[in-house]
């Protein structure tokens, strides 16, 4: 653990993990994040800030947070589902910047609303009302397809 949080980590690859071991219910090493509170909640908040601008609202509104404010304004006034998620966002955010640290219990809380989000975004892709799918199954196949996309994707690592 102290290897993985020296500078030069990307925090949201750590809260991969988290939501990886959470998910598999994978107790010892999700135990072993928990040790540093601060850097889950830090590292929990990126992966959830992420996981909403990157997934959720392309998969699931269809709206990128990168276009205009009005278009991405008048749909938060129009969908309260919208509104609600785009306060989350909020919130994320103030975590993932070390603003609002959250003790354990609210980090297992966000890591289960990033496994949602991932869920959601994959209904919406496949159109499954499919029963049978388990949230255990597609998680972390989408953890594994995130964590490839931050690794490849160029950007600097976050510091804490």
């Amino acid at each position: 653990m102290p290897e993985a949080l020296s500078v030069g980590t990307d925090w949201r690859l750590l809260g991969c993990a988290y939501v990886k071991f959470f998910v598999t219910r994978d107790h010892h090493n999700q135990r072993l994040l928990e040790r540093h509170p601060f850097d889950l909640s830090t590292s929990i908040g990126r992966l959830a800030f992420t996981v909403t601008d990157e997934v959720l609202f392309p998969g699931v509104f269809g709206v990128e947070t990168y276009c205009s404010y009005r278009v991405v304004d008048s749909l938060r006034r129009r969908d309260p589902d919208f509104g609600a998620a785009w306060l989350r966002r909020c919130r994320y955010r103030r975590q993932g910047l070390g603003l609002t640290v959250r003790p354990i219990h609210q980090s297992r809380q966000v890591a289960a609303d990033i496994a949602r989000m991932l869920c959601s975004s994959w209904a919406h892709q496949h159109c499954a009302e499919d029963s049978s799918v388990r949230v255990c199954n597609i998680v972390p196949t989408m953890l594994s397809d995130l964590c490839t996309s931050l690794c490849h994707s160029g950007e600097h690592p976050t510091d804490p």
